[in-house]
C-alpha cells in the first residue's frame, strides 16, 4: 500500500494565519485545562510562541547569511577572501541546530504541562505517541546539536565550482567536524553514509521538522482537551519570513535525502505578491535549474581549523551532487 506523503501549506502573505497547525488548538485551551501555570511554566501558547520564534528567526538569519554569501562570487579563490561572512554563516547554522534541538524540550514542557505529574504523563498513550513522532523528526538537529555540543565539534563548510547551461557558481555544504585515530575529518557518526551535506537541505529539514512537530501537537493535545468552540486569528510572521528565505536559495543535494522527498511544501501567497521570493540566485524558487544534464565540476575545497597540535586531516567528499526542481 502506498502512504502518501504528508503536506503542508504555507502562505507566504504578511499579517497571514499560522500556517503552524498546533497554533489554533493552543489559542483555543480553556484556562483551566491544563497546570502549566502550577508548575511555574509559561502557558502552552507561551512556551509554543517563544520557541518556535527564535527557531524560525534562526533558520531566517541563516539563509539570510548563505545568501549572501552565494552572492559574493562564483569563484571559490574569492570566497576564501570572506572570512567574516563565512565565520558569521557557520555560527548562524550552529545556532539554528541548536534552536531546533531546543524546540524538542519545549514541546515536552507543553505536553506534560496537560498532566498533574510526570508519572501520569508518561503512562498516558497520547504522550507516547507525540515522544514517538518527535523522535522521529528530530534525529538529525538533535545529533548535530550535541556532537557540538558535547564532542567538542564544529560546524565545517564545504564548496564546490559548478558550471551549468552556463551559469557559473559554487554549492556550497557542511559537515561537523570529528577526530579518528588523530585524523581531524568529518564526525564518523553523523558521517557514516556520507561525508558533508547541503547547506540549503539543512534549512528545509529544520522547516519540515517544525511543520511535522506542530501536526503532532495538535493532534496530541485534541486527544487530552476539548478547545473552545470557533476560531481566533494566529498570526504568526516569522514562519513565512523563514520559508521565504529558505525557498530564495538553490535546492541541490550531496547525496542525502531531501525534505522534499518525505512531505510536499506548497508555498504561496493568498495576496499573489511573489516579490519577496526573488533572489535571482540559479536554482532559487522563482530561478530554477534547467532540465539540461550537462553540468561540469571544478575545483572543491574543506575547512578545517587548525588547532596547533593536529597534523593530519582528512577532506570531504559529497557522496553524489544533484539538482532538484521546485514542481
Amino acid at each position: 500500500m502506498t502512504t502518501l506523503k504528508p503536506k503542508f501549506e504555507i502562505d507566504t502573505a504578511p499579517r497571514f494565519s499560522s500556517s503552524l497547525e498546533a497554533h489554533q488548538v493552543l489559542a483555543l485551551l480553556p484556562l483551566d485545562s491544563c497546570y502549566h501555570a502550577a508548575k511555574n511554566l509559561r502557558l502552552p501558547l507561551g512556551i509554543y510562541n517563544v520557541s518556535v520564534s527564535r527557531v524560525c528567526e534562526k533558520v531566517s538569519a541563516f539563509c539570510s547569511r548563505l545568501e549572501l554569501y552565494i552572492k559574493a562570487s562564483n569563484r571559490l579563490d574569492e570566497l576564501h577572501e570572506q572570512r567574516v561572512l563565512r565565520a558569521e554563516l557557520i555560527d548562524c547554522i550552529e545556532l539554528t541546530l541548536y534552536a531546533a534541538a531546543e524546540h524538542v524540550d519545549d514541546i515536552d514542557s507543553v505536553a506534560r504541562g496537560f498532566f498533574r505529574s510526570n508519572n501520569e504523563c508518561e503512562k498516558a498513550p497520547s504522550f507516547r505517541e507525540l515522544q514517538k513522532h518527535v523522535k522521529k523528526n528530530k534525529r538529525f538537529v538533535a545529533a548535530a546539536a550535541n556532537a557540538i555540543k558535547h564532542q567538542q565539534a564544529r560546524i565545517r563548510l564545504f564548496s564546490i565550482e559548478y558550471v551549468h547551461e552556463r551559469v557559473a557558481g559554487c554549492l556550497h555544504g557542511f559537515f561537523v567536524e570529528g577526530v579518528e585515530n588523530g585524523v581531524i575529518c568529518p564526525n564518523g557518526v553523523l558521517h557514516k553514509d556520507q561525508d558533508v551535506f547541503s547547506i540549503t537541505t539543512l534549512a528545509w529539514e529544520v522547516l519540515l521538522f517544525l511543520l511535522s512537530c506542530s501536526r503532532a501537537l495538535r493532534a496530541f493535545i485534541l486527544s487530552v482537551v476539548n478547545p473552545l468552540a470557533g476560531s481566533v486569528k494566529t498570526e504568526f510572521e516569522p514562519l513565512p519570513k523563514a520559508v521565504v528565505a529558505a525557498a530564495r536559495l538553490p535546492i541541490y543535494t550531496f547525496g542525502e535525502e531531501h525534505p522534499f522527498s518525505r512531505a510536499t511544501f506548497s508555498i504561496y501567497s493568498s495576496q499573489g505578491d511573489k516579490s519577496t521570493l526573488e533572489s535571482q540566485i540559479y536554482g532559487s524558487i522563482l530561478n530554477g535549474w534547467s532540465r539540461s544534464s550537462d553540468a561540469r565540476f571544478g575545483s572543491s575545497t574543506s575547512e578545517f581549523e587548525g588547532d596547533g597540535s593536529s597534523k593530519s586531516f582528512r577532506f570531504a567528499h559529497p557522496k553524489t551532487v544533484a539538482f532538484h526542481h521546485w514542481d
